[in-house]
């Protein structure tokens, strides 16, 4: 089970759900993102570059040395990377409207992700959060359908439980984090009818 409990974590970090939303909403309308253009950067932007964190963190001293802490913190620069140069692309192309709310709530994830853990004395999970806001999306774009996608989350929160990686209150907070960040920008983009 152990096994199991850490492929599933693997499987379902933040980088391989984003391309899994940029994919579904892909397949799903092909329009809602404009192009192949913005839908590669999308893969780019959200998966590639966060997840070269993983990749490079052994060979970078400084977070090497801090093992599964330092990977965590050189995933959250990558990550905030990736979503501040998605969002320039996005304004910088004219990108449709579902491009500018999928990074623009990434980029208010973490920002948010970021405040609480360093505010409080909590620490909401990066993972939650990588999961729930893909699941929030696809609902608001595709609609109830995609409702099992809950299942995703349970089988994450399992599987951070089994490796002790989150406790559940960190769980619901990482959720709870990415949904806040989905309403906000949804509120501005309906307030300023983006």
């Amino acid at each position: 089970m152990d096994h199991l409990a850490k492929a599933i974590r693997i499987i379902t970090i933040p980088p391989v759900l984003a391309a899994g939303l940029a994919t579904a909403l892909f397949i799903y309308d092909k329009a809602l993102l404009g192009d192949n253009t913005q839908f590669c950067a999308m893969i780019f932007f959200l998966t590639i570059l966060p997840a070269l964190a993983y990749l490079l963190q052994p060979f970078l001293p400084l977070f090497r040395e801090k093992g599964r802490e330092g990977q965590r913190h050189l995933a959250f620069i990558a990550s905030a990377a990736g979503y501040i140069c998605g969002v320039i692309f996005a304004f910088a192309t004219a990108a449709p409207i579902a491009i500018h709310i999928i990074y623009w709530t990434y980029l208010v994830s973490v920002l948010l992700l970021t405040v609480f853990n360093k505010a409080t004395k909590w620490k909401a999970s990066g993972h939650a959060c990588g999961v729930t806001g893909p699941m929030s999306m696809l609902l608001y774009f595709i609609g109830p359908r995609t409702l099992p996608s809950i299942l995703v989350f349970i089988l994450m929160a399992w599987a951070s439980l089994k490796t002790k990686r989150h406790t559940l209150v960190e769980l619901i907070l990482g959720g709870i984090d990415s949904v806040i960040a989905f309403l906000l920008v949804l509120l501005v983009v309906n307030s300023f009818s983006l």
